[in-house]
């Protein structure tokens, strides 16, 4: 009796969640939109989740339809999207990210290079006090900020990922120890 109730209740939920993801495609939403905004909603960081949950020295990062590993993470306090890049050797931050997090970037000097695949482009060195990707946090954390129109992308980079004990690729995932 047990396995049936088991088996009748594992078809529902496969056929719900088909129904659901049906749903959310007639709408123009995807479920990975939907789900993100209900995690951000009670107060959870999409893509970023703790492997083990008792181990949040442990994170997770799934590959996101496109194959990016989108990040929520807090820089200094604040909420802010980045795309896990280990190609890059710093966090860098965008111009209105940069002002939004209060690095005042009007008043930095951008008098570094870097080859973008967008051709070269201005940056200028900064410091990020605190970074914080689930359960794992590094201070002091060196970082670039793109001159105005130059970078769409926020990216955690190497002066962050290079901090870590260690980090690896399984399958579709990108795994962070602290």
């Amino acid at each position: 009796m047990f396995r049936s109730t088991l088996g009748r209740v594992t078809r529902l939920m496969l056929g719900l969640f088909v129904l659901t993801g049906l749903y959310f495609s007639l709408q123009g939403e995807s479920f990975d939109e939907v789900l993100s905004s209900g995690l951000r909603a009670v107060g959870l960081q999409p893509g970023a989740h703790a492997a083990n949950g008792d181990q949040s020295g442990i994170v997770a990062l799934s590959a996101g339809h496109n194959g990016h590993f989108n990040v929520s993470a807090l820089i200094n306090g604040k909420h802010v999207s980045l795309i896990a890049d280990t190609g890059a050797s710093l966090v860098v931050l965008n111009y209105d990210e940069a002002a939004r997090l209060g690095l005042e970037p009007e008043t930095l000097a951008f008098t570094a290079t870097a080859q973008t695949a967008n051709g070269p482009a201005k940056f200028a060195r900064a410091k990020l006090d605190v970074v914080r990707v689930g359960g794992i946090e590094v201070r002091n954390v060196r970082a670039a900020v793109a001159e105005p129109g130059r970078l769409s992308k926020n990216l955690l980079g190497m002066s962050f990922i290079g901090r870590l004990t260690r980090f690896e690729m399984k399958g579709r995932q990108l795994v962070l120890y602290d």
